[in-house]
């Protein structure tokens, strides 16, 4: 990962996120435009660079059971726990959150190391089930979505993740090759 281009985006996402606050806490605004920023907000989240760095060292029962089973055609989702519109909304409406903004984007860096860009290693299936429980008005934190979706987090080393990943590889290239 390149660090500097993600802190140019931190900065200038934090940046937008200062500029924009009043606005969203003190303008006019409807729930549909105050949700309308929180989605480009978390657009923004979700674009800033990701890497293993950001994996949580955790996959569910069943996306491991899979790779143990049949690693060459398990598909892995990195899942962000920690949905992008949620911390939009979050950004903009708990203090504790903004307070944090800074506009060299140090604060919002913080906050998407130890949360937001965080991810977890599920199968496809597993992160629709989490979708309905990641919705702004129902989530609660992590640990409870995952359990109303019925998906137990297992330890999977990072180790073990860029293994897996570089024998995916090594098996797609061998394939086109032939």
């Amino acid at each position: 990962m390149n660090k500097n281009i993600l802190k140019e985006k931190a900065s200038v996402l934090s940046q937008i996120i200062l500029l924009s606050h009043k606005l969203y806490s003190e303008g006019n605004l409807t729930e549909h435009q105050k949700g309308l920023i929180e989605t480009l907000i978390g657009a923004g989240i979700w674009y800033l660079p990701s890497s293993t760095e950001l994996y949580s060292g955790f996959i569910s029962r069943e996306a491991y059971e899979s790779v143990i089973r049949d690693p060459l055609n398990t598909k892995l989702v990195e899942e962000h726990a920690f949905p992008r519109k949620v911390a939009g909304h979050l950004l903009y409406s708990q203090k504790e959150y903004f307070s944090e903004l800074t506009p060299n984007g140090d604060g919002l860096l913080r906050l998407y190391w130890e949360k937001f860009g965080r991810f977890n290693l599920v199968l496809k299936s597993e992160n629709d089930r989490l979708k309905k429980y990641q919705k702004k008005s129902v989530f609660v934190n992590e640990e409870t979505a995952y359990k109303l979706a019925g998906i137990e987090l297992v330890p999977f080393s990072v180790e073990e993740y860029v293994e897996f990943k570089r024998n995916q590889t090594a098996y797609k290239r061998n394939a086109i090759n032939r």
